[in-house]
């Protein structure tokens, strides 16, 4: 009897070896691809996380307090009525306070397209004018640089990287 339960015994043990060795090789297989870029994760789950905790936190409320909760946040002013929404940008006093909230607002942006697909971002860059693709491009880092590019029109692509590389100089 004894010789019988540790012949289960050590199938079990065979089973869950064997079960923990595939579960190493799926691991390791798809840490490989992603490393070579066959594969690609979404990069920022933090952003999808926190619009997701926003979205939530505002279900109950109504638009209009949604809206003065943005405002204290962002430095914009929003009129809301039942047809229309107008948004008017905060406008600081001085150039400094002006060229700093810009700053600001581009490392926004730049974490936005670099947390977003990059056929995407290369849709949404490509319509933007050259100067404003060029700041955020520069902004970015060289893998999200590269992957947008990619993904542009062949001309576009091209022009937007003579562009960067002379303003680089």
């Amino acid at each position: 009897m004894s010789a019988v339960k540790q012949k289960g015994k050590k199938q079990k043990n065979r089973v869950l070896f064997a079960a923990v060795l595939v579960l190493l090789y799926v691991v390791i297989l798809l840490a490989t691809l992603k490393y070579t870029g066959v594969i690609k994760f979404p990069s920022n789950k933090k952003a999808n996380i926190t619009k997701e905790k926003t979205d939530i936190k505002n279900k109950g409320r109504s638009p209009v307090k949604t809206v003065k909760a943005a405002e204290n946040k962002t430095g914009t002013t929003t009129t809301t009525t039942p047809v229309t929404t107008t948004t008017t940008l905060y406008t600081p006093n001085t150039t400094q306070q002006t060229s700093q909230q810009t700053d600001q607002n581009l490392k926004r942006l730049v974490i936005v397209y670099e947390s977003m697909d990059s056929d995407q971002a290369a849709k949404i860059i490509a319509k933007l004018s050259d100067s404003d693709a060029i700041a955020l491009l520069s902004r970015m880092n060289t893998r999200s640089v590269a992957d947008i590019l990619a993904a542009m029109d062949v001309q576009r692509a091209a022009s937007l990287s003579k562009k960067m590389g002379i303003s680089a100089q």
